[in-house]
């Protein structure tokens, strides 16, 4: 029977979103101010609802994201019409690529002053969504928030998750609105099982194989456990790397642990490329060597788990393709398995030690005297407190600590992704503080980068987060330098050089602990001094700026005697 509080009643649309994000089991909400917006937001703050404001709406999408990405379950994002929406247009787009389930809402003004020059009209805001999100809505009736809102949270966590887009006319959400008796609720993601033949079809493929290896993605994240992961790989003896969405899934500790598919290149460079291949929630592209076999040998069968059909044959032909969910698709091999698992040991090993000379060929010392970025990111991972989550913010400063980023909960690595945007480290920092609370959060970023959202160091002071910010300064955008000198030459620039500024003062006067080093040796306990101080912390670290990363040189490609170099996509022939 319906509770008695669940029957017919009169409120407004703003109430009636605050109770539609109750129903759904939304806890947090990441927005910024706007009028349009304030009865729902009063709503918010009368059933419980935690809102967390940030200074950009750029960053409050981006924190509605971290949140997804940690927690694994649906992000929230609320910002204003107009600039707000458009503000926030890149974390929807981000969020797309990445497959990550945040629901956007947005104020718009009135439906009856449409198309009268009024303030912040005269912009089709689902027409601009639509391309970057699963789905766009505008709700026009206030008795129809509930149940659309509902719809649309199921269609950002059902199948590949991705962001969806709804938005509130100001009188919607003024208006009196009717709830119905029992406020309807999302409906959780169904659960698939592979076919029984497709389970046959990897079991004597896995029993064919001598090399077999596991590549977890970014949608293992929302459809595998910890649990499932690791029966799967205790049970089948193989090794396993990740994509940086889908660290934490495997304990570093645990002995199929390989890291990234950095180690398949250094293992395939000594003769012992893989043989079998299972994508399990992973996309082939830019991360896995597009349509280079760096990582999949030609004869090496491709068994590839995703929820999005599109995805299979877009690149490398799978010999196996199911939109079964990736648990499931464990339990039923896990199941089907009647091998020792010590039958891939010794290959488990060579993987791994594959995965533990990545980055052995550099060296601490630099021609300038400054520090390496390699040793500075790994002196920031290694003084970095237990149970930390890692923010690697885009560009050369995120790419070198991704060499040393190990967690041990899922969700503990944020990082770019496909968009390749930059920007996104501050949400990201913010919305992983929310999600696990009290816990520690470190964001490693470039001195480029840091100055999207500088302005978000008040965000973290006034809401006393345990957030340090580690700034590799180089003052340059190093991947833009090191990219424009190797296509034409090392005295060549073009707005790719920074000033040296001091962002641990700039940290200063917003009121975070701040620190610059310039020796390796103080990185770590630079970072132990801005935990102790019980207040968010910057540390400024002044690094060589003529390292180039390996993965820049290996985006940029390199051009034979009849092609022109496009930089990171593939060449064209003359």
């Amino acid at each position: 029977m319906a509770d008695a509080d669940d029957r017919h009643r009169t409120t407004d649309g703003g109430m009636a979103v605050a109770r539609a994000m109750k129903a759904a089991g939304v806890t947090t909400i990441f927005a910024l101010h706007g009028g349009h917006l304030d009865a729902a937001f009063k709503g918010f703050l009368d059933e419980g609802i935690t809102l967390v404001d940030t200074r950009h709406e750029a960053c409050a999408g981006h924190a509605a994201e971290g949140w997804a990405r940690v927690t694994g379950g649906l992000g929230v994002c609320m910002i204003t019409a107009g600039p707000g929406f458009t503000n926030a247009l890149t974390s929807m787009a981000n969020a797309r690529l990445d497959g990550v389930p945040v629901l956007f809402m947005a104020g718009a003004p009135p439906l009856r002053e449409e198309a009268l020059n009024v303030l912040q009209g005269g912009v089709d805001q689902i027409a601009m969504a639509r391309p970057v999100v699963k789905h766009a809505i505008r709700i026009t009736d206030p008795h129809r928030i509930a149940d659309q809102l509902a719809n649309a949270i199921t269609i950002a966590l059902g199948g590949r998750p991705g962001p969806v887009f709804v938005e509130l006319p100001i009188d919607v959400l003024a208006k009196s609105a009717e709830l119905p008796e029992v406020m309807p609720k999302p409906v959780a993601p169904v659960p698939t099982a592979p076919m029984p033949e497709q389970v046959d079809t990897v079991v004597a493929l896995l029993k064919k194989a001598r090399r077999p290896v596991a590549i977890l993605g970014g949608l293992a994240r929302y459809q595998a456990t910890q649990a499932q992961v690791a029966a799967f790989l205790d049970t089948l003896g193989i090794p396993v790397v990740h994509s940086s969405r889908a660290l934490g899934l495997v304990d570093p500790a645990h002995p199929a642990y390989a890291h990234d598919p950095s180690a398949i290149a250094v293992a395939g460079a000594e003769g012992q490329s893989p043989d079998l291949i299972l994508m399990l929630g992973s996309r082939f592209g830019l991360f896995l060597g597009g349509r280079t076999r760096t990582f999949f040998p030609e004869d090496a069968p491709i068994v590839q788990v995703h929820a999005d059909v599109a995805e299979f044959g877009l690149i490398h032909e799978p010999a196996v393709a199911t939109t079964a969910q990736v648990g499931a698709f464990m339990d039923a091999v896990a199941a089907a398995w009647d091998e020792p698992a010590a039958r891939f040991h010794s290959w488990r090993d060579v993987l791994r030690t594959a995965a533990s000379t990545v980055g052995s060929e550099f060296v601490e010392e630099t021609a300038s005297g400054k520090i390496n970025p390699y040793f500075a990111t790994r002196a920031a991972v290694e003084g970095s407190p237990e149970g930390t989550s890692f923010v690697l913010e885009g560009g050369e400063a995120g790419l070198w600590a991704g060499y040393h980023a190990r967690v041990a909960h899922p969700g503990g690595v944020l990082t770019f992704g496909q968009l390749g945007a930059l920007g996104i480290g501050f949400g990201f920092a913010l919305g992983a503080a929310y999600a696990r609370p009290g816990k520690p959060v470190v964001q490693i970023t470039g001195d480029g980068a840091v100055g999207f959202h500088l302005q978000e160091f008040e965000t973290m002071v006034r809401q006393r987060l345990p957030i340090v910010t580690v700034v590799m300064n180089n003052s340059c955008w190093g991947q833009s330098i090191h990219g424009q000198q190797i296509l034409y030459g090392p005295n060549y620039n073009c707005l790719s050089v920074l000033g040296d500024i001091k962002y641990h003062e700039i940290a200063q006067g917003f009121g975070l602990y701040g620190e610059r080093v310039t020796t390796l040796e103080d990185i770590g306990p630079a970072i132990a001094r801005a935990f102790a101080s019980g207040k968010p912390g910057c540390i400024d670290v002044v690094i060589d700026a003529d390292l180039v990363l390996p993965m820049t040189s290996a985006m940029l490609g390199e051009a034979g005697p009849d092609e022109v170099m496009v930089p990171y996509y593939e060449n064209f022939k003359l």
